[in-house]
Parts: C-alpha cells; structure tokens; sequence
C-alpha cells in the first residue's frame, strides 16, 4: 500500500511516500512555528509526484501546536478529496532505532518525554522537568530532542518516512495535547 506520510510536529516538517518499508521520494523543509507556508507548498509538491497514494498517515505530535493543526486539517481536507483513509501517529515514531528517548521542549520550564523500544511506547508521552528527565533516560540508550536541550542528545526532528513502520500505533488523526492550551485573558 502506498501510503503518504506527512510530520509538522517540530522546526524541519517532511513528507514521504512509502510502499511496504520502501520510500520512493522524501520531502523535508524548514517548518519555523506558526508559519506553514513551505508546508503547503511542499504539499502541493508531493500531491504533484503521486497521485496514487492509497492513505495518508500524519504525526500527530507533541510538537508545534499550530504546525501540527495545520498539518492535521490539511491531511483530512487531502483524504477526504482524494477519498482515501487517514490514520495519525505520535511523531515519536519518527525515528530510525530499535530503542530511543525523544526530548522537546515543552516550555514553562517543562520538556516531553517519550522512550520508545521495539516500536512501541514503555509508557505514555509525559511533561517533566529538565531534571526530571534527564533522570529518566535509561543509560545507552540514544537520545533525540527537538530542540537543542542537552549535550549528549541528537538534535534530529522526526521524519515523515519512519512513520509507516510503526502501523499497529497508529489511530484517529487528532492532536496530543499534553497540557491545556495557555490563554490569555484581558484586563479587564
């Protein structure tokens, strides 16, 4: 099944069509928060090289909160035009190792934290502080941040042609959302 696979979740967005672990072409752009134009228009590119994609599945985050909207309603908006199924993935799943922990910058003072092993989450997506998961992060293990947070991780971003190897997580296309969004109210 060829399956176009989209990640917006941090600063560099990809997409990538992938048939059975092959990937026959693989997009990346500077994807900077709350602005989506190369996303569109790396869009627009990838809708142009294939028009036989058979689903769409989109990372769903933590990441980006506008990136990651934007990225979600433009793949219902493709699926539905294109009638094909949509699943979303956690963008953790956006790496190439059999066990790794994925840092980012969660701000307030508080970083996500996600330690994936043989494809598959130890335990939920969480929100801790610098210390604390700096502590958690088993020994040996390899560390990805989307961010520049600490000096022993790899500064990578997910990557759109490592999600379909992940199909028994993927589910609904809705956004993670680890912490109620911050609203500012007027003085009034």
């Amino acid at each position: 099944m060829k399956i176009l696979a989209i990640e917006c979740s941090s600063a560099s967005g990809s997409l990538a069509l992938v048939e059975d672990g092959r990937t026959h072409w693989e997009l990346v752009f500077e994807n900077p928060r709350g602005r989506g134009g190369e996303f569109f228009a790396a869009l627009e590119e990838a809708a142009c090289r294939s028009d036989d994609f058979e689903s769409i599945l989109v990372g769903t985050g933590p990441g980006s909160y506008n990136s990651l909207r934007a990225s979600i309603a433009a793949a219902q908006g493709l699926a539905r035009a294109r009638k094909v199924p949509l699943q979303g993935i956690p963008s953790v799943f956006g790496y190439d190792a059999p066990e790794y922990v994925v840092l980012g910058d969660a701000r307030a003072g508080q970083w996500f934290f996600a330690h994936v092993r043989g494809g598959r989450l130890t335990r939920e997506i969480e929100l801790l502080t610098p210390d604390e998961a700096r502590r958690a992060i088993p020994p040996g293990v390899p560390v990805f941040s989307t961010a520049p947070l600490i000096d022993s991780a790899c500064f990578e971003c997910p990557r759109a042609r490592f999600l379909p190897a992940h199909p028994d997580q993927a589910g609904s296309a809705e956004p993670i959302y680890l912490k109620p969004p911050h609203i500012t109210k007027p003085n009034a």
